[in-house]
């Protein structure tokens, strides 16, 4: 690759493209313009068809130079044809003197039109192989055609590339087009459909296509999506010049590092590294021309051919599709593609990707949301598709593939106004209001819901109020609805358990029965009953008795000293006086002497220890216990 730097200042980033029927003299045209032959393969020279794309330059009268693609139109090339079409911002439409308007012309100004094309200019070609009324009745063909088309206002030009007559004309038509045409965002995350790799002897691999958005730099990481190979990009050419940089709506040959060509498939991306996520879902507006049939399709995006399937919803008056694909793609807000049976082959339409990665099933109330115009409904139902999940920041701005400030502000100002929530300041993850209040009900339900079913209990712990909510709430965002509701004062957070506002636990109709297991408790003195012969006693079942000794053990009447052993307060004091006062005398216990001092057997003895142990009463050294040196 030529290493002289090239100066952009005279290159308008526009590409233009051909299109048109079959043998209506497409690439005879490109190269009477610009004196180069896009039929660079041998069979097409040996058929005189165009099979792959062709690529060069425009130089127009005012010395500007354009992008050229000469897309192959025969049927059986179609996934060429739109690989070219992806790429172009102006059509020149070429239809024959001694045809006129053909099917595949039809179906060629649909594509455009179904890939927002704007603008074009018609060449009606072979002027030199017609007489005067073949030639008015194709012009009148062309002018019946191309009412209510994209094309209705274009001017037609009688051109012949074989006598060179309406060439300057047809030049000067290019160019007055040109200048109308609204030069592709440059701000945005740069991505590259490939739809050529090659090698060039001392140089390596080599991708070409039209940038899409934004800019690339020699010296960048990218990475080939979806494959996900990574590599740098070494050099980049415009038109066989070295730049310094490419930008979008340019003709872009990039010579890579770190890969090799047949790594690479055409209909890749070439993208930042680290930026996008292929994806096998989208959500997208649609424009159909042809009802779509039960079987497959095929969805052409970029550079891409995909085979999938897809199911259509009608909201508010606009088709939109989820479209389910059997291989990866990368996509992005807006990216325009087209959709084809599979068979028999026939464009379907054509759509807008308004969702390249959905993340939860279809919602009418989220597409409503992503029809709108301007960032910040559409960033609310990204938001909102996200569910109780979140979504990073950074991964909206790669669904959008937007790196300019007006994002950035769009979701500043929700943010604000409170419409999404951000709940992890380091992550920037962000939540819509919708589900922020649908978590703030749910916990609320929760929480009323536990203390309905446990009277007795403080309330619940934050990890089981977590587990009980519905999906798997990130830490953080429930964390963050948490400290909303104590701030609102709708609940109460006390060490561990979570409570509403100002309730209280209590036994109710069980308070008799707290009374009668203190009794029985204090006239068994340092060997109580366990919680068998405690249910037995009193009739009652395990839970209904653990609610009620939970109760009494959080009121200071009991305390619990292991799972099936509990003391009342009096005792525990009694238990405290004997050990300390035995200590102070001998200075160490051992089990043994834990027996004798409380009058109790291996079974209590050893728990008790373990439980002054435990309280910081005592402290174990080997198998005996000191007096902790605070008491």
């Amino acid at each position: 690759m030529d290493i002289n730097l090239y100066k952009l200042t005279s290159m308008k980033r526009v590409v233009i493209g051909t299109a048109g029927h079959v043998d209506h003299g497409k690439t005879s045209l490109i190269k009477a313009l610009t004196g180069v032959d896009c039929d660079r393969l041998k069979e097409e020279k040996e058929r005189g068809l165009t099979i792959e794309l062709g690529f060069t330059a425009l130089t127009l009268p005012s010395g500007e130079r354009v992008g050229v693609i000469d897309v192959p139109r025969h049927v059986k090339f179609i996934r060429h044809m739109l690989s070219g079409a992806s790429g172009i911002d102006l059509v020149v439409l070429v239809v024959a003197a001694d045809e006129g308007i053909m099917p595949q012309t039809v179906e060629h100004v649909q594509i455009c039109e179904l890939l927002g094309i704007e603008r074009g200019v018609i060449a009606l070609s072979k002027i030199d192989t017609v007489d005067a009324d073949l030639f008015d009745l194709a012009l009148s063909d062309i002018k019946t055609f191309i009412v209510d088309t994209f094309l209705q206002d274009a001017p037609i030009i009688p051109v012949s590339s074989v006598t060179g007559e309406g060439l300057d004309k047809l030049a000067e038509a290019i160019e007055q087009e040109v200048r109308q045409v609204k030069e592709r965002q440059v701000t945005g995350i740069p991505f590259l459909p490939i739809d050529r790799v090659f090698t060039i002897k001392g140089f390596g691999t080599v991708v070409t296509g039209t940038l899409a958005r934004g800019r690339f730099t020699p010296g960048e990481d990218v990475e080939i999506q979806p494959s996900g190979i990574k590599a740098k990009i070494r050099n980049i050419q415009i038109h066989s010049e070295s730049v310094e940089e490419a930008m979008a709506g340019m003709r872009t040959a990039i010579n890579l590092q770190g890969v090799d060509k047949d790594q690479i498939l055409r209909g890749e991306w070439l993208v930042p590294a680290g930026v996008f996520t292929p994806t096998r879902v989208i959500d997208a507006r649609l424009k159909l021309i042809k009802a779509p049939g039960r079987g497959g399709i095929k969805l052409y995006i970029g550079t891409a051919e995909v085979i999938g399937s897809l199911s259509l919803h009608m909201v508010d008056g606009q088709n939109v599709a989820r479209i389910r694909l059997k291989e990866p793609i990368i996509a992005s807000c807006g990216n325009k593609f087209i959709i084809r049976n599979i068979s028999p082959g026939a464009t379907l339409g054509g759509g807008i990707v308004l969702n390249p990665s959905p993340l939860r099933r279809f919602s009418e109330e989220v597409a409503r949301d992503l029809l709108a115009e301007g960032y910040s409904r559409r960033i609310i139902g990204m938001v909102k598709d996200a569910g109780i999940q979140g979504i990073a920041k950074k991964e909206l701005v790669s669904r959008f593939a937007d790196l300019s400030p007006t994002i950035e502000r769009a979701i500043q100002d929700l943010q604000s106004k409170g419409d999404i929530i951000r709940f992890d300041t380091q992550n920037d993850l962000f939540v819509s209001a919708d589900f922020f209040q649908v978590l703030k009900d749910g916990i609320k339900g929760v929480v009323h819901a536990f203390h309905s079913r446990n009277l007795s209990s403080p309330g619940i712990s934050k990890e089981h109020l977590r587990s009980s909510l519905k999906g798997d709430v990130d830490q953080r965002l429930f964390h963050k609805v948490l400290m909303e509701l104590v701030r609102s004062q709708t609940i109460e957070e006390e060490g561990a358990y979570i409570r509403e506002k100002g309730f209280s636990a209590s036994l109710g109709n069980d308070i008799d029965l707290s009374d009668k297991v203190y009794t029985m408790l204090m006239k068994a003195g340092l060997e109580p009953p366990g919680m068998r012969d405690l249910c037995e006693q009193f009739g009652i079942d395990e839970k209904k008795l653990s609610q009620v000794l939970g109760f009494m053990t959080r009121a200071g009447r009991l305390v619990k000293i292991k799972e099936d052993i509990y003391l009342t307060d009096r005792h525990e004091a009694d238990l405290k006086g004997k050990v300390k006062a035995f200590l102070k005398q001998k200075q160490v216990m051992s089990p043994i002497d834990m027996k004798t001092v409380a009058g109790v057997s291996r079974k209590y003895a050893i728990p008790y220890m373990e439980y002054l142990d435990r309280i910081r009463f005592t402290v174990r050294v080997g198998n005996e216990r000191k007096l902790f040196s605070q008491n």
